[in-house]
């Protein structure tokens, strides 16, 4: 039901309120305190979130827990063996392959992050407002992003990363391009799920109480509806960041991701490929955190997808 309260005036009639802000504060915190019993119970949701936690913690901490300069060459020690020295090896030019996992980390993850951040920010509203209103908005606004879906997302990829090249960027310019491109992909897929929600939302007797009150549509859409539909689109955006790292890593292993020597987990695979009979530990180490960081943010996903949609914990 709704959060507006009714008061019985003089004449009988009835006048819809807010409830009170402390009212508010113990509501938001029953809903967070449920939600964090129910992730307990989910064995798939806390495995995800404990690994996330470390994944985190270690992107956080990257200057503190590396070790060495991660773009420093040393070919007197280059294809080391691990050791005290050296916790994962050295590269085939002699740079700490722990630090470098750590801080492509960092940029890997801090990518995906504020990619489909991005995403999220741009298509829910967009797909909200164009369902609630409906009528003409709603049919240029679907076709816009119809037009967005009919366009493959590794082209985008491509074409939004030729262009970065063929324009000479490099560093953060590169990695703002590339974020660009991944958070316009992923924009339609945020506002098809936001507007579906919206349309079976907007006929129930909370958003009538709203408009009765005399609330604007767009605050009604985005103050009223939008909270009440939050659950899946954090669902989908969680599975989300998993697929935007690999298209990250995969993007840097053909070569179009940031150029070396800047730390990138898809770059150091490939460039290991040449010494994978002899030295698999290499290669291993990077795919190994690509498929943990995966992984962490899946089980997650699926943790929530079960612990907030309640049909599916019945099947």
């Amino acid at each position: 039901m709704s959060e507006l309260e009714a008061d019985k005036l003089a004449d009988g009639t009835l006048a819809w309120r807010a409830p009170p802000a402390p009212l508010r504060s113990r509501r938001l915190a029953t809903a967070l305190s449920n939600a964090w019993h129910e992730l307990r119970k989910s064995r798939t949701a806390s495995i995800g979130a404990v690994m996330l936690v470390l994944l985190f913690g270690a992107c956080i901490g990257t200057p503190w827990l590396a070790t060495h300069d991660p773009i420093k060459q040393n070919y007197r020690e280059r294809l080391q063996p691990p050791s005290e020295k050296h916790l994962l090896g050295t590269d085939r030019m002699g740079r700490d392959i722990y630090s470098r996992l750590l801080y492509g980390g960092r940029r890997l993850v801090t990518i995906a992050v504020v990619a489909v951040t991005l995403s999220l920010v741009v298509g829910v509203p967009f797909g909200v407002l164009t369902g609630y209103f409906g009528g003409l908005a709603d049919t240029i606004g679907m076709r816009i992003v119809d037009g967005l879906l009919a366009f493959p997302g590794l082209l985008l990829y491509l074409l939004f990363v030729t262009v970065a090249q063929a324009w000479k960027l490099e560093g953060v310019m590169i990695d703002l391009v590339l974020v660009s491109a991944l958070a316009l992909a992923g924009m339609p897929e945020k506002a098809r799920l936001a507007r579906g929600s919206v349309l079976a939302e907007k006929q129930k007797e909370y958003v009538e109480a709203s408009r009765a009150v005399g609330d604007s549509s767009v605050s009604i859409a985005l103050s009223q509806i939008l909270p009440n539909i939050i659950s899946p689109l954090i669902v989908t955006s969680t599975v989300r960041l998993g697929f935007v790292i690999l298209i990250v890593a995969a993007l840097s292993f053909l070569g179009l991701g940031t150029p070396p020597p800047t730390p990138d987990w898809g770059s150091d695979l490939s460039a290991a490929r040449d010494y994978m009979e002899t030295h698999p530990l290499i290669a291993a180490f990077p795919g190994l955190a690509i498929c943990y960081t995966v992984l962490a943010f899946n089980l997650f996903g699926d943790g929530l997808r079960d612990i907030l949609d309640p049909r599916m914990a019945e099947r």
